[in-house]
């Protein structure tokens, strides 16, 4: 049906959400809707597209769980510094992080707080889902399990895209680490 398409569901998730999602993520979610619409019965609708995706990028909070960040750019603007607070399996981390960005300093601090954390950042998207002062916005994290091969997206949204970003990185963590 129209809504389990790579195209149909990319077209409910931009049109009545405001989610541009990467070409990359089309056929990955477009999956997830398959499996509901073969398992459901029929066409999915939007509602139900949308609470899948808050099921599959949004809440998803183990076993990494991000609870706050201080970013640190230094005077240069070469480097960025990472103060992640975060929880791997219930236990609380606190970790630090040093890289080229944002979001490459919270690789390195996931990286430093459990070691077992071995990804590379493949690609990154955002874009803002409303206009005006309050708008949030959608960042989207494609990640790769460097033991494994395996690639996921993951999606972080935020008033702040900083937060958006690194929220979209532990999503893909959680991704990676389910499947």
């Amino acid at each position: 049906n129209s809504q389990s398409g790579k195209g149909g569901v990319a077209f409910v998730m931009n049109t009545v959400y405001g989610y541009k999602l990467p070409k990359a993520m089309h056929r990955e979610f477009a999956d997830v809707i398959q499996l509901i619409s073969e398992k459901e019965g029929g066409e999915v609708p939007p509602a139900r597209i949308m609470e899948a995706f808050r099921g599959e990028y949004l809440r998803r909070k183990a076993p990494y769980e991000f609870i706050s960040a201080k970013v640190e750019d230094d005077h240069t603007d070469e480097e960025t510094r990472v103060t992640l607070v975060f929880r791997y399996h219930e236990r609380e981390i606190i970790s630090e992080g040093r890289g080229t960005g944002p979001i490459d300093a919270v690789r390195i601090a996931i990286k430093n707080g459990v070691g077992a954390a071995d990804f590379t950042i493949v690609d990154y998207d955002e874009h803002a889902l409303s206009e005006g002062s309050h708008a949030k916005a959608a960042a989207y994290i494609q990640m790769k399990d460097n033991k494994t091969g395996r690639v996921t997206l993951g999606v972080g949204v935020s008033s702040n895209i900083t937060r958006a970003s690194i929220r979209g990185v532990f999503s893909a963590l959680n991704r990676l680490s389910a499947e």
